[in-house]
């Protein structure tokens, strides 16, 4: 088997995280542990990281060794890291739903990066970033998760390690209304993919009715039309030699589940290219929403000023826009008719951006030209620990899993994770997009069966379409996607 096909499902007894009370340390002193302080509390955790990379056959030889070195293959000494969490927001919008179910925890990054320390031999560099959501608080999320705590640690010990938020724009709420603030000394490149873009060839008629929510409508289609497909990606990400995607798996209100493909979303300096939907109802060509209607036609054209509105400052302006919002979401209310920005189970804008975005990861040199190779070496590492299921990514109710999950080949990957939560791999409209590019960008699919190696018996060596439907988590899908994407039947792919 090889590991391109296979993903590690580690599950935990104790499925917690310990905190930052022992700055993230291990209760056991490992062969392999580069530093002197330990836990005095059981880590979980850190043993399921462990444990998962041992199930990966990483250096297996070494394994119990003062020498095991999981990540020998992946990093060389002298490598640039990047470690890509899933930040989304410091709070959740789900009262009640806590932060563990919203992003990666510190608890999971902290065992990586002891191994990539290990793996860097006192050089290199190490880059723990994201571009989290426009409105997200990125001091307070760094503070209030321990992120900061993690950090200090490796400086101290005299790590080359850095925190970056990679966002060029963020904003605050004021009663509705967002302040945006422009940060020049975010760096990246504009990627254009051209006709390698999986939005190459559409009619101008269509590339001007994309969308990205909370952004300048004008904005999006000047980097989307004809020949020109751009993005606009850190030079972190595209510097790096070395990228370790650690999503946080969730059900998602535009894409069904966000698990390792989805995590690209926050590569990016400036989300404003980033195509989410296409406006109007599917009848009108459009993913916004299903059936045409027309009041949420005006609701679209009434976010769409609001957004302009705010882009140019001018807030009175915006202020009436989002009561008119309001007005016209209460209406909808009464008519059950929730569904809008794209976020349902018809939404296929948000697929061709995600494929586009693992496309750049994979196969675009440091400068941001795409070549036919790979370019940088990748490994997927998820937090499970506790999952999200219901409205996510950014109103999660948490979902204990108790599962630490690494593999090698995105798709592979997240077809494993989408089995896990219960939901039907065939009916995720992302895995359906990333497939077609099967001949230019192999790396990015996975040919034939996804198996999974784990401690769990009814896993181990076993086909995802083979696990048995009572070992699989039932998830609570997002509420544009209940009922379409949850999976009824176990015996075999359809």
């Amino acid at each position: 088997m090889k590991n391109e096909s296979f993903v590690a499902i580690y599950k935990m007894d104790n499925g917690e995280y310990p905190g930052s009370r022992d700055q993230y340390r291990p209760s056991v002193r490992y062969p392999e542990y580069p530093f002197e302080e330990l836990a005095g509390q059981y880590n979980p955790v850190y043993e399921a990281v462990r444990n998962a990379l041992y199930l990966m056959g990483y250096d297996k030889e070494n394994y119990g060794e003062t020498g095991w070195n999981p990540l020998r293959t992946l990093i060389k000494p002298g490598d640039f890291v990047l470690i890509k969490p899933n930040w989304v927001l410091e709070k959740n919008h789900n009262i009640g739903g806590g932060t563990q179910c919203l992003y990666t925890q510190p608890d999971v990054v902290a065992a990586v990066i002891d191994y990539v320390v290990i793996a860097l031999d006192g050089s290199g560099k190490i880059v723990v970033g994201d571009a989290p959501m426009q409105s997200c608080d990125f001091n307070r999320l760094i503070e209030e998760s321990g992120y900061k705590i993690l950090l200090d640690y490796y400086r101290k010990k005299g790590i080359n390690i850095e925190l970056v938020d990679f966002r060029g724009l963020s904003s605050v709420d004021s009663h509705g209304v967002r302040i945006e603030k422009i940060d020049n000394s975010a760096e990246g490149v504009v990627v254009d993919l051209g006709k390698a873009s999986e939005f190459y060839g559409l009619e101008r008629q269509d590339t001007e009715r994309l969308r990205v929510t909370c952004y300048d409508p004008r904005v999006l289609p000047t980097h989307h039309n004809g020949e020109v497909q751009e993005y606009f990606i850190s030079k972190y990400v595209l510097g790096a030699d070395v990228v370790i995607n650690m999503p946080k798996p969730k059900t998602h209100r535009k894409a069904g589940v966000t698990i390792a493909l989805k995590n690209l979303v926050g590569i990016n300096v400036r989300k404003e290219y980033l195509p989410h939907h296409t406006k109007g109802s599917v009848r009108q060509g459009g993913d916004e929403y299903e059936k045409t209607c027309w009041l949420k036609s005006v609701q679209s054209k009434i976010y769409d000023k609001k957004n302009i509105y705010e882009s140019e400052r001018k807030y009175f302006r915006a202020k009436i826009m989002w009561m008119g919002i309001g007005i016209t979401a209460r209406f909808l209310r009464l008519e059950h008719n929730k569904t809008s920005e794209g976020s349902w189970y018809g939404n296929r804008t948000i697929s061709r951006t995600i494929t586009d975005l693992n496309k750049i990861l994979y196969y675009t040199d440091k400068q941001g030209k795409l070549e036919d190779t790979v370019q940088r070496r990748v490994l997927i590492i998820a937090d499970m620990v506790i999952a999200g299921e219901g409205d996510g990514p950014i109103a999660p109710v948490p979902k204990e899993v108790g599962i630490i999950a690494i593999g090698e080949n995105p798709l592979a990957f997240d077809k494993a994770v989408c089995t896990l939560m219960g939901m039907d791999i065939n009916r995720i409209p992302t895995f359906g997009c990333v497939t077609e590019v099967k001949e230019e960008y192999p790396a990015l699919v996975c040919d034939g069966s996804v198996y999974l190696k784990s401690n769990v018996e009814g896993y181990n060596n076993k086909n995802i379409v083979e696990i048995e439907k009572g070992l699989l988590y039932t998830f609570e899908a997002a509420p544009g996607w209940k009922s379409h994407i949850e999976r009824t039947e176990v015996d075999g792919e359809r």
